[in-house]
């Protein structure tokens, strides 16, 4: 009997010791609450005294009190009192001390839409264009508003152009050293025209990381960027189209084949036609169909394609996708070959990394996107795919280039003008010289 007493009782102490404790932490609470809410009271004390301040213009009296106020306590209001704060900086001229506090409140991410346009237009105006675009970004990312869209997109576009005296030269790759006919010969050039590698080749590819395929005194050879030659070719090549990662494509006899960059026969298959990609994929043609190769050049496709279409670097593949034909029109595959959707298009040029440039019926050009959804309507006379979030069009006779909304952000006065890449591009002016056109903010797109 005295151990069930004992138990009796244990039992009776745990419960009034959780009454206890649920007492006591019924008073912290009570306590917290009465806290924040003397906080309160303090602070809005503080607010009005400082308001007093407004109908005699004291706003710097104001402003220091409204300070005060948000440094002695952090309560509910102080995200409305930090607004109003703004109001008093506007109303008394005070730029810096608003531009301040507008910079913290983007730094906690507790901006309005009004504080990014406004801040980003002073940002503007004195020239801090970057800091402008960053601003602007992260308000778009949280609040997605068009005012932010439409005061990004026309200053994200800027450009500087870099002319050259060449009127011939083949598209670069990524490093943006670029073969140049000088009338002559071919050599390469930076984006400013001047020589990096001499000119003295009868023929040059673009390169592609360090190497390049050049032809001289008859003969291919790989070269670095330093111009030394690390490879010849034994096989007697009459032309090499192009080079991409560790292959090439040679030409003998008129038939094509893929080789290494050191000039070994991948296999011995010969065809019609090939294109190499810097995904590693290779596309080829026989018997008037083309097929998708893996980078081991195993077929990821049958020969049942009718048509491929080329981007501006001479590529089917760019990223991910690739812009194919059967018989029904145009679309989009992946890497393993896979349709993107069921629509056909009546024609298409080739993707470069973003929407896709595709034609109607009557020959207008347009964009669509990954799921063959018509973006920007056909309207153009001809156009290139999306890459570096624009595109080129040709609009009243001229090229310039668009932006995913469809609106002209480089004005269409070259003769042409090709896609960009790595934030530089191709136009040609009206006396035909190559001009490399470099926007300014690309790091931040």
């Amino acid at each position: 009997m005295a151990k069930k007493n004992n138990l009796v009782g244990g039992a009776k102490a745990k419960i009034s010791l959780i009454l206890i404790a649920g007492m006591a932490a019924g008073w912290g609470i009570s306590g917290y609450t009465v806290v924040l809410q003397n906080s309160v009271r303090k602070q809005n004390a503080m607010v009005e005294k400082a308001e007093e301040f407004i109908p005699d213009k004291l706003y710097i009296r104001a402003a220091n009190q409204y300070k005060e106020a948000l440094k002695a306590y952090s309560t509910k209001n102080n995200l409305t009192y930090e607004r109003r704060l703004l109001d008093i900086y506007a109303e008394g001229g005070m730029t810096e001390e608003y531009a301040d506090l507008v910079d913290d409140r983007i730094e906690a991410k507790t901006a309005l839409v009004d504080e990014y346009l406004s801040r980003a237009e002073t940002l503007i105006e004195e020239e801090s264009i970057k800091r402008a675009i960053r601003y602007l970004q992260q308000g778009i990312e949280i609040y997605g508003d068009s005012q932010l869209v439409d005061l990004c997109e026309s200053v994200k576009y800027q450009y500087n152009t870099n002319g050259t005296d060449y009127q011939e030269g083949k598209l670069p790759s990524e490093n943006w050293i670029i073969p140049m006919w000088n009338g002559e010969k071919w050599g390469y050039t930076g984006k400013n025209g001047r020589t990096n590698i001499e000119f003295e080749y009868d023929d040059a590819t673009r390169f592609s990381g360090d190497y390049a395929v050049v032809k001289i005194d008859g003969v291919y050879t790989l070269i670095d960027q330093n111009g030394y030659w690390n490879a010849v070719d034994k096989n007697g090549l009459d032309q090499v189209i192009d080079i991409a990662g560790d292959k090439i494509i040679g030409v003998k006899d008129g038939k094509y084949g893929i080789y290494s960059n050191m000039f070994e026969r991948l296999n011995e298959e010969d065809y019609e036609d090939a294109h190499l990609n810097d995904n590693g994929m290779v596309v080829v043609k026989k018997d008037g169909k083309w097929a998708v190769l893996d980078g081991n050049m195993k077929n990821v496709t049958d020969f049942e394609l009718t048509d491929v279409a080329v981007n501006s670097r001479g590529q089917v593949f760019s990223g991910k996708y690739a812009v194919v034909a059967d018989g029904n029109g145009y679309f989009l595959i992946d890497q393993k070959g896979k349709a993107c959707y069921e629509k056909r298009f009546p024609n298409a040029k080739g993707y470069e990394g973003g929407y896709y440039a595709v034609s109607d019926n009557d020959g207008n050009w347009g964009f669509a996107d990954e799921a063959g959804e018509n973006v920007i309507p056909c309207q153009y006379v001809d156009a290139y795919s999306f890459s570096n979030q624009t595109a080129a069009v040709q609009y009243a006779g001229k090229w310039g280039y668009i932006n995913q909304y469809g609106n002209m952000v480089i004005n269409a006065e070259y003769s042409e003008a090709l896609p960009f890449l790595n934030g530089k591009a191709f136009a040609y002016d009206d006396q035909g010289n190559i001009e490399v056109l470099e926007l300014k903010y690309f790091e931040l797109f």
